[in-house]
């Protein structure tokens, strides 16, 4: 799964009933349908042959756009199906517009992997959100996806309005008794032109501390991971020609790179406890895994220094497992263990 690159084509806001608080897919992505660009981008595919794709369909409620709108879509990506290195589609969508009937039709157009947007399995929350749907109506919605076969994607936010630490681990609980192939993780953030922009206006939306939404992906993380889940994503992709998208937000938790502060954090936590419990100060990565296990301007050497009172190595090891460590030549442990369990 993770190996395999993805060709994205956007449709922003394409088969949305409505907006949800959160959500401006044009800005992020772009106003415009580029359809008429699709030839010459699936040219990509064919520059790269020993390397494996999808062909994505996002930003819209894709199963809920009319059937000769997707048939248009699949028509069009068609011939590339036919080859070896292409797997197959996948297209992102909402939980209530997946019923079977659908599934069948998506199915017969090649479509491997389904994105659902959850974002919580939380009632309150998701009424807040303007989503539309329960929780209920999103769990049901995984297990029909799987047993028709698709590989299966979801999205999960924090920092919603009305969302707790508590609401979150049990989102978070939720996904990995359902055990989706891939999740994408992402910190709310107030943008430009959404009703939660409105909201934080009048004083009525808080948005996550930086440092709560680091901890709280960082937990979600760990403990998908755990249960068998890849990280497709943490943190909107919100960099274009123009820069790295933090023009687009109006207040909340960005970090130019998100992801590598989550690993990085879980990293500092449970080598930190290895080296505790070790009476050690050296520990090895493999050299792919130096930048995180250090952290961003040598923070984690720095809280390893203060927490532990000596200085701490970090050797490299390309014996080493990528996202893995060693104590004293010891077996290779996880480094993104949760520090919860």
């Amino acid at each position: 799964m993770n190996s395999t690159a993805i060709l994205p084509f956007y449709l922003p806001f394409q088969g949305c009933a409505h907006q949800c608080v959160y959500c401006n897919q044009p800005l992020i992505v772009g106003a415009h349908d580029e359809r008429g660009a699709w030839d010459s981008r699936l040219e990509t595919l064919g520059a790269e042959p020993g390397r494996e794709w999808e062909i994505a369909f996002y930003a819209g409620t894709f199963s809920a756009l009319p059937r000769e709108t997707m048939d248009a879509c699949f028509d069009r990506v068609a011939p590339w199906l036919q080859c070896a290195h292409v797997r197959g589609v996948r297209v992102s969508t909402r939980p209530d517009r997946v019923s079977g009937d659908m599934l069948d039709y998506l199915k017969s157009r090649g479509v491997r992997t389904i994105e659902l947007g959850v974002e919580s399995f939380d009632d309150e929350v998701l009424r807040r959100a303007g989503r539309g749907h329960d929780a209920r109506t999103a769990e049901d919605a995984c297990e029909r996806v799987r047993n028709h076969g698709f590989s299966l994607g979801v999205h999960l936010m924090t920092g919603l309005p009305g969302q707790n630490d508590a609401s979150w681990r049990e989102t978070v609980s939720r996904t990995a008794a359902i055990k989706p192939d891939l999740a994408r993780i992402a910190p709310t953030l107030v943008l430009r032109g959404t009703p939660l922009e409105a909201l934080f206006q009048r004083g009525r939306y808080t948005p996550q501390p930086l440092e709560e939404a680091i901890q709280q992906c960082a937990h979600g993380y760990a403990r998908l991971r755990r249960a068998g889940v890849a990280i497709a994503r943490v943190g909107l992709a919100l960099s274009d020609e123009r820069g790295d998208g933090s023009d687009k937000i109006v207040a909340g938790p960005w970090h130019p790179a998100l992801r590598h502060e989550v690993e990085s954090r879980l990293a500092r936590q449970v080598i930190g406890q290895a080296l505790l419990r070790a009476r050690t100060s050296r520990a090895c990565v493999n050299p792919k895994d130096y930048s995180i296990a250090i952290g961003s301007k040598k923070s984690n050497l720095a809280a390893w220094r203060e927490s532990l009172s000596r200085e701490v190595v970090i050797e490299r090891g390309e014996e080493i497992p990528r996202h893995h460590f060693t104590i004293n030549t010891g077996e290779p442990r996880p480094l993104f263990w949760s520090p919860d369990d």
